[in-house]
């Protein structure tokens, strides 16, 4: 299921870049959870799309559901991708500013709580009100 990578990738790369942060010394040249924040804002973009294209109509409970879980989804590829802009201007720029790296690290906790989120709000979908069964 192409939906659950981009929460998967998140949530585990925002752990393993905060244990970077919190507990390494050296700024290593790509740290594992800044790679799994790529591959997560670009599958993000990809799971999107297909919420967009493949979800059925809704009425009721579900529609509010559903769109809170959409909304959910947007902010939280948003965020990726600000993230990963963040930190590519820091490990590509002219200049290594900390700056960069601390706001792409605040975009990442972000998205990764947003992504927590709009996965609770799909997993309502599934076992509340039996869509996608």
């Amino acid at each position: 299921m192409l939906v659950h990578f981009p929460i998967a990738l998140t949530l585990v790369g925002i752990v393993l870049e905060l244990v970077r942060v919190l507990f390494c010394k050296t700024d290593a040249k790509l740290p594992s959870g800044e790679l799994l924040l790529y591959m997560a804002a670009a599958t993000a973009v990809f799971a999107l799309l297909s919420g967009f294209l493949f979800t059925s109509t809704f009425s009721g409970k579900p529609l509010e559901v559903r769109n809170t879980h959409m909304l959910l989804a947007v902010l939280s590829t948003v965020a990726l991708s600000l993230a990963s802009l963040f930190y590519l201007l820091y490990r590509f720029g002219k200049q290594k500013k900390s700056i960069f790296s601390t706001i792409g690290l605040t975009f990442y906790v972000i998205a990764a709580i947003l992504m927590g989120a709009a996965g609770y709000m799909g997993g309502s979908l599934v076992y509340s009100y039996m869509i996608g069964l």
